[in-house]
């Protein structure tokens, strides 16, 4: 068998003339450094949690009925790897199952938030609802309720990043989403989209829906047949909800001459019945307690024809409203978490039905089969670190209870990460996080594993550490801790011995100025000076690094003046130097993004390289550094001219001026998640293949130009669903790294160990 050739990029730098030059050079690969199979199996017992704890966030949204399946949707962030949540009934919600999705999944996730739901006949379409949290907008489809497909991004191209998504329906011929959209001049439009089966979408022009002087955003969607009712904002200044309607599925619209004053367009204030449409106004009711029902037989002309009567002072009206064969069904607050149901056929005639009584937490989704059982949703806040479902069903004459959500298989999970792994002081440390806290865990072998920490960890929010250092003055674990829902702050701690570990005040130079709701270090360094810990600062304005320096573990000085004042830069890590310190990271100010290199002697005054991409790429970034004697290593991620996603390597012997590059080989789309590195060689860790499908990866160079991949066949590092390594450590001739196996369904740690061979 022939030699494989490494393809090496050299980087040569005429400094005098301020030229970059590139030079292709290739070396064969050899023998070289090379790991043992070694031992992997499952980490769950290995990193415990306290007993009792999950750490779970999990929120419903929506829930959606047709003929006997009922299906519940919303999202499960509990796990680093979020997934949508479907939980589905096939009997008129007597037994539920947790969902299947394929198509998505593993270490890059995509959408996980199921916002709306709509299905029958065949055909079910669900989507992420208001602004796509990632690249792509989440939309998924089923045939049944049960088995969901993600909808490639090919399919998906009548969606843009400036669209809302706010609502969807069922038509006769497909499907309906409306929303709003932002226009070139900064207002907010109208929008539309439709579908046959959800895996292709149309794009309605806003302005042929209306002109943000008439309308604004389109709310909620409800239609019989292809005859659909949606609700918009009006202009800017006025309170009446604007009435569209469209009789061919969505295709095109008609303002109606309806103006229903001091009715606020919310979503899920829409239902259908035989003879047309009833529109009950969403947490609205009069002094005297009364909801007013409107009613139309075509959605043009509205009146009012009815009324939900009773409910007390402190109720905030009608929190829900669904129909079917059934009838039609609305739950209104009755006091403090207490909810009733009332009934009616026609929208002109209410009674009140099933008392839900006290249902702790939020309720956000309602709907009704068509042999009347009726279905609510939402979520509650457990602990202060534990957000779980709530799900009731009450069949037509009986009392409501809840769904026994501990006996659907797959559907409950432990928070639960380790971030990194290092060694050092005759032990191994892995930080991360435990049911919501912070997690610290120290073994003498790499194998079993004990909790450390103590009460340095644990509070009213979730916390997490992310990264762990030993230098002169002790262990330094990172990370950070929520103050409460919408702002964090930085989570330190410090430890002799890698046991007991105390808190670091956040004070001083380690709290949050004014107005910043995100201050949390995410790597840390220990030199011979002292420690550096890297993170991101943001407010308003936009996001910039931190960096700290600190000798002792005692004092933490923030550095003052950042290259071109960290704008548009991201810092991934930092690595302790024969002359001080590096950090390393990417930047997209250009719109694509080039690696960052900045290099200090003292942890508080940083110079900035020039940038780091190798040629016959679009765009690079640098994730992990290490350093040995006098080299740099850092390995990145790289998006060649085709799109595809490779994981490159660079090495400068100069402090950061010059660099050498080489590939990490993989056949597939590919990525590092980790770098360790000892004199004697490099282990690099992380995952290749598609990654909804990944299995896990290493790496091994004697010099970090020169790479071997290991293939793997245990279970948990290989096989079906998505694997990888995420943290590595080497003390002398071992190498622990831990990673994660999960599927749609499971969700598990994994812990790998092996030896160097040659």
């Amino acid at each position: 068998m022939a030699t494989p050739l490494l393809l090496v990029i050299v980087l040569v730098a005429a400094v005098g003339a301020g030229v970059v030059g590139w030079q292709w050079v290739s070396s064969p690969v050899t023998a070289g450094l090379l790991l043992a199979a070694g031992d992997g199996g499952s980490g769950d017992e290995a990193f415990a949690v306290p007993a009792g704890g999950a750490g779970s966030n999990q929120v419903l949204n929506a829930v959606a009925s047709a003929g006997d399946t009922i299906v519940a949707v919303g999202s499960d962030t509990t796990s680093p790897v979020p997934r949508p949540l479907f939980l589905t009934s096939a009997d008129n919600g007597g037994t539920w199952r947790l969902g299947d999705v394929t198509g998505q999944g593993g270490p890059v996730a995509g959408p996980s938030t199921v916002g709306r739901v709509a299905g029958g006949e065949g055909r079910w379409v669900a989507v992420e609802n208001g602004e796509a949290a990632t690249a792509t907008r989440g939309v998924w489809t089923s045939t049944d309720g049960h088995a969901w497909s993600a909808v490639p991004a090919s399919g998906l191209t009548a969606f843009r990043r400036e669209d809302r998504v706010h609502d969807i329906a069922r038509t006769g011929t497909g499907f309906v989403a409306v929303g709003s959209t932002t226009l070139g001049d900064g207002t907010v439009g109208p929008m539309a989209w439709v579908s046959p089966d959800g895996t292709s979408w149309t794009r309605l022009e806003s302005r042929n829906i209306g002109t943000p002087d008439k309308l604004r955003g389109i709310n909620t969607v409800i239609a019989r047949q292809d005859a659909v009712v949606a609700l918009a904002d009006p202009p800017a200044g006025t309170s009446s909800s604007v009435v569209l309607r469209s009789p061919d599925g969505g295709r095109n619209w008609l303002r109606t001459g309806a103006e229903l004053a001091g009715v606020m367009p919310r979503p899920g204030a829409l239902a259908v019945v035989p003879d047309g449409f009833v529109l009950v106004p969403a947490r609205q009711r009069t002094d005297e307690g009364e909801v007013r029902v409107f009613c139309s037989p075509e959605g043009a002309e509205w009146s009012r024809c009815g009324s939900i009567k009773g409910l007390p002072r402190d109720s905030t009206g009608v929190t829900g409203l669904a129909s079917s064969a059934a009838g039609l069904a609305a739950v209104a607050e009755t006091g403090w978490d207490r909810y009733a149901v009332y009934t009616s056929g026609d929208g002109r005639s209410w009674t009140k039905g099933t008392d839900l009584g006290a249902v702790p937490g939020t309720v956000r989704a309602l709907a009704v089969s068509d042999s009347g059982t009726l279905v609510v949703g939402g979520d509650r806040r457990a602990t202060d670190v534990d957000n779980q479902l709530v799900l009731m069903t009450a069949p037509r004459g009986r009392a409501a209870t809840p769904v026994r959500l501990g006996d659907i298989e797959g559907l409950t999970r432990v928070a639960r990460e380790t971030t990194r792994i290092t060694a050092a002081d005759g032990r191994y440390v892995a930080v991360g996080a435990a049911a919501g806290d912070a997690g610290i865990w120290t073994s003498g072998d790499g194998q079993s594993w004990a909790a450390a920490g103590g009460g340095a960890l644990g509070g009213p929010n979730k916390q997490t550490l992310s990264d762990v250092a030993y230098g002169r003055a002790g262990w330094l674990a990172v990370g950070g801790a929520m103050r409460d829902a919408y702002s964090s702050e930085p989570l330190l701690a410090t430890s002799g011995d890698g046991e007991s570990w105390n808190r670091v005040p956040v004070a001083d130079a380690l709290a949050p100025a004014q107005g910043h709701y995100f201050l949390v270090p995410h790597a840390v360094a220990a030199g011979r000076s002292g420690y550096v810990v890297a993170g991101e600062d943001r407010d308003q304005g936009g996001a910039v690094p931190a960096i700290w320096f600190s000798a002792d573990l005692r004092r933490f000085t923030r550095a003052a003046k950042l290259p071109s004042g960290g704008t548009g830069v991201r810092v991934h890590d930092v690595a302790a130097t024969g002359l001080g310190y590096v950090a390393v990271g990417g930047s997209s100010t250009s719109g694509h993004e080039s690696g960052v290199v900045w290099v200090s002697k003292d942890g508080l005054n940083w110079t900035a390289r020039k940038r780091v991409t190798p040629p016959g790429v679009s765009e690079a970034g640098l994730r992990h550094v290490v350093a040995v004697q006098d080299r740099i290593i850092a390995v990145g991620a790289a998006v060649d001219e085709n799109g595809g996603r490779r994981a490159f390597s660079a090495v400068s012997e100069d402090n950061g001026e010059t660099w050498e590059f080489g590939r990490l080989p993989a056949e597939q789309a590919a990525a590092v998640q980790d770098l360790a590195a000892t004199p004697e060689g490099m282990v690099a860790v992380g995952w290749h293949g598609a990654p909804a499908e990944s299995d896990s990866a290493a790496w091994t160079s004697e010099d970090g130009l020169d790479w071997q991949r290991q293939t793997f066949d245990q279970d948990g590092l290989s096989g079906a669903g998505a694997q990888w390594l995420g943290a590595v450590a080497i003390s002398g001739g071992e190498v622990v790294s831990t990673g994660r196996s999960t599927g749609y369904s499971v969700d598990h740690l994994t812990l790998w160990r092996t030896t160097f061979r040659r």
